[in-house]
């Protein structure tokens, strides 16, 4: 399989900004709060030196099984890393609000809907089978995830949740990547895979860059440190005290008459 100069560029920079994140992760110890997406990053690590060595040494046929292999292993690391960030954003004390989780399986049932109708839809040019299987089953994932992050970024505004945190930055990179993937597959989808590779290659390679600048800007927000949570006023403090005083005297004095 030959590789031009561009791809190797774009190997060489992803397997660097991979190397540079995970060190972010591990020497400012985000590893403890995000254990499923440093397991993401390390997997792309792994998956870069995994895929040299199955070009340097294997088929064309083992390159395109072993990078297909590698991409559903990835998709599912990609779920759970949603998973995660909804988690945190909305199960902080370990419990999931009851409006929240209901709100959370509508969205998971519509997103899953979704995709698949587009993905049925979809009717990509290709000489083999497998071209249709493969382009379908990332538009697929890639709508997904979009709707997923959406989805996410939605109910956490209607919920007034902060967006400063490191939570928020790495859900903000995974979701501004996810629309720009699933435009990527569309245009896959729309001018499949002929004879002239021009058009894939050239949206495969704005995808590569996009994911390029989120890397990046995972490593310099996840380097900083999250802004401080800002403090209760003490007069509101005053109020949820009382609140939860008078709470207590009327659940006392319905314990009595029982």
């Amino acid at each position: 399989m030959h590789l031009n100069g561009l791809d190797l560029l774009f190997w060489a920079a992803g397997f660097g900004a991979h190397l540079i994140l995970l060190f972010v992760l591990l020497i400012r110890y985000r590893f403890r709060q995000f254990p499923i997406f440093t397991a993401f990053i390390l997997a792309n690590v792994l998956r870069t030196v995994v895929l040299y060595l199955v070009q340097r040494m294997g088929t064309k046929a083992n390159y395109f099984y072993t990078f297909w292999s590698l991409g559903i292993l990835d998709m599912l690391l990609q779920i759970s890393v949603v998973y995660e960030m909804y988690s945190l954003t909305f199960r902080p004390l370990g419990t999931w609000a009851p409006d929240t989780r209901a709100a959370l399986k509508r969205l998971g049932v519509a997103a899953v809907a979704v995709a698949a109708g587009l993905t049925w839809l979809a009717a990509p040019r290709a000489r083999l089978w497998i071209q249709v299987v493969v382009i379908k089953g990332s538009l697929f994932s890639s709508a997904l995830m979009t709707e997923l992050f959406v989805g996410m970024i939605a109910l956490s505004v209607k919920a007034g949740l902060p967006w400063k945190t490191h939570v928020a930055r790495i859900s903000q990179g995974l979701g501004f990547y996810s629309m720009v993937d699933v435009l990527v597959e569309a245009g896959h989808s729309y001018y499949g895979v002929g004879r002239n590779l021009q058009v894939y290659t050239a949206l495969s390679q704005v995808r590569m860059s996009t994911y390029l600048i989120c890397v990046f800007y995972w490593a310099f927000m996840l380097w900083r440190e999250a802004p401080a949570a800002r403090k209760m006023p003490k007069r509101l403090l005053s109020q949820l005290i009382q609140l939860n005083s008078m709470a207590d005297s009327k659940l006392e004095s319905i314990r009595v008459r029982k």
